[in-house]
Order: C-alpha cells, then sequence, then structure tokens
C-alpha cells in the first residue's frame, strides 16, 4: 500500500474533525495512539475544538484583534527607533 492509499483512508467522509488511524492487530495499539496523537497536533483539531468551547462575540473578537495589531505596531516602532 503506497502513501497515497493509507492518506486516502485516513480520510472520515462528513466529519472534518475526524482522525482515522488503521491498524491491524491488537500489538499495534501503541503504535495507533501515537500516530493518532501526532495527526490531532498536526491537523490543529484541539486548536479548533478549544476555540469552539466557548462562544466569542465577533465585536470581542474585532476588538482582540485591534489591540493586539496596536501592541505589534508599539513593538515595532521601538524596534525602528533604537
Amino acid at each position: 500500500m503506497n502513501k497515497k492509499q493509507k492518506q486516502h483512508q485516513m480520510i472520515v467522509p462528513g466529519n472534518g474533525l475526524a482522525v482515522k488511524v488503521i491498524g491491524n492487530t491488537k500489538e499495534d495499539v501503541g503504535y495507533a495512539i501515537k500516530a493518532w496523537k501526532q495527526k490531532v497536533k498536526t491537523a490543529g483539531i484541539l486548536e479548533i475544538v478549544k476555540d469552539r468551547k466557548e462562544f466569542e462575540k465577533p465585536s470581542v473578537r474585532k476588538r482582540q484583534d485591534r489591540i493586539k495589531a496596536s501592541y505589534i505596531q508599539r513593538m515595532q516602532s521601538l524596534r525602528d527607533k533604537n
């Protein structure tokens, strides 16, 4: 089985947050858990779930983005002066 076939078998149709790990025997459980953790980490699923945990109003999100942008701009201007 080549890499493209394995990648195709990992896709779970209809669920964007699902990760599928394929294993043949019971001995592969440790490997499957490690592979699952790695796939979840690289896909960024935990970050998505944490963001969805609590609703944030769009106005609050915009305000936080503006505060963050002004902070970055201040730091860049201070760095440029030195």
